[in-house]
């Protein structure tokens, strides 16, 4: 919704082991990856991440509970895990 039928700037900070482009996303100068991990709709990716401020934007959406933060733990799974073949979240050991 934020970007939706727009023109964007693409700002490219890396290429990941497949030569797809890694970059950030500009809308009339406002920092969209930003915002969709400020809101809750984005993971911060400390792989590829060119900002730390990210990581502090994602442990304030979590502490909030914006966004996919706001489902309930079973219902989330990081994307790199999901792209791993880890479709479920493993089931937690009980004591």
């Amino acid at each position: 919704a934020i970007v939706d039928g727009q023109t964007v700037q693409i700002v490219e900070t890396d290429r990941d082991r497949w030569g797809r482009v890694v970059g950030r996303v500009y809308l009339d100068g406002r920092d969209v990856n930003a915002e969709l991990v400020q809101q809750g709709a984005a993971w911060a990716f400390v792989r590829y991440q060119t900002d730390p401020r990210f990581s502090e934007y994602e442990a304030a959406a979590r502490d909030s509970a914006r966004g996919l933060w706001s489902l309930p733990e079973n219902e989330t799974i990081a994307p790199w895990d999901w792209r791993a073949g880890q479709r479920v979240r493993p089931a937690r050991a009980t004591s």
